[in-house]
């Protein structure tokens, strides 16, 4: 087979194609959500992470508060 033509290789760093950024959003199923409560608002929120004791961690509206970018 002639594997100069590269056009089974797929398209992305040679994954198949799968490409698509960091975690690609594709083959992780569901998220895992967990359950914790908003360092500013003190409102229940669910985050897709397990919350780190000492660290904040922010409800959707006051994490666009915080966001730095």
């Amino acid at each position: 087979m002639d594997d100069e033509g590269g056009e089974d290789r797929g398209g992305y760093g040679g994954r198949g194609g799968r490409g698509g950024g960091r975690f690609g959003g594709r083959g992780f199923g569901p998220r895992e959500m967990h359950k914790a409560t908003c360092s500013d608002c003190g409102q229940e929120c669910e985050v897709p992470f397990k919350p780190t004791e000492g660290r904040p961690v922010y409800c959707r509206d006051c994490y666009q508060k915080h966001k730095k970018f």
